[in-house]
């Protein structure tokens, strides 16, 4: 794959320890598919780190790219939460990875993510939403409120458009209108009528994958009908 030079066209604070980044492609041809990620780049005291940033645009957006960075120690994700402005250049490379959803890969779809987990099923349902006469189901997590990542375009979305349908839920703090309270689990998808013929992205941390992972394979989901890519 080639490394091509980018710039952040827009920074902004999505919740207490998540930026959004807009990138700009500079006119340069990038190809990904939803739900895949890319390695990102900077230029930081004489040294080129690299970290993973799984892709939270589709790829109908043109011209750029989003990414959603949650905090760590890596060098590219400090430099990203405490020093990187518009305008400041990175280096990308992708789009990478086995997880993906594409046109014809299923016309029910289930999305299950834990906290930046949600990041490339946003592409995914993005895509969903723009380009295909598809369903798509979406649950999501955080540990609390203001860390639902995307959810006020998330409860958008589904608002305008019957095809989407929106669970989030939080599990370190009560439940309000429109907001159920503890993790992603099969008693909530049964709860919320998660459709079993669908395919399957989950996207989260700990043991929240191979639980549901057990829980689908008991309704008689098919192994090849359960995506997901363990990052923790």
């Amino acid at each position: 794959m080639t490394i091509i030079t980018v710039k952040i066209a827009e920074i902004r604070q999505e919740t207490p320890t998540v930026k959004i980044l807009k990138i700009d492609l500079l006119d340069q041809n990038f190809n990904y598919k939803p739900g895949q990620w890319i390695d990102c780049y900077a230029d930081i005291e004489g040294e080129r780190p690299v970290v993973g940033y799984s892709l939270a645009s589709s790829p109908t957006t043109k011209g750029y790219i989003e990414l959603a960075v949650k905090t760590s120690d890596n060098p590219v994700t400090r430099f990203v939460h405490e020093e990187a402005e518009a305008g400041d250049v990175l280096y990308i490379e992708g789009g990478q990875g086995d997880v993906f959803y594409d046109s014809g890969m299923g016309d029910k779809v289930v999305l299950a993510g834990a906290g930046i987990g949600v990041a490339p099923l946003m592409g995914i349902l993005r895509f969903i939403d723009d380009a295909t006469d598809a369903s798509v189901q979406m649950f999501h997590s955080a540990s609390s409120i203001d860390e639902l990542i995307y959810i006020d375009e998330l409860k958008e979305r589904a608002a305008r458009n019957d095809r989407v349908s929106y669970y989030p839920t939080v599990s370190r703090e009560a439940s309000v209108d429109g907001i159920d309270k503890g993790r992603i689990t099969g008693e909530m998808f049964e709860r919320c009528g998660a459709d079993y013929d669908s395919v399957f992205y989950l996207s989260g941390p700990g043991e929240m994958i191979p639980d549901l992972k057990t829980f689908l394979v008991g309704k008689g989901v098919s192994l090849d009908r359960i995506r997901y890519e363990m990052w923790w």
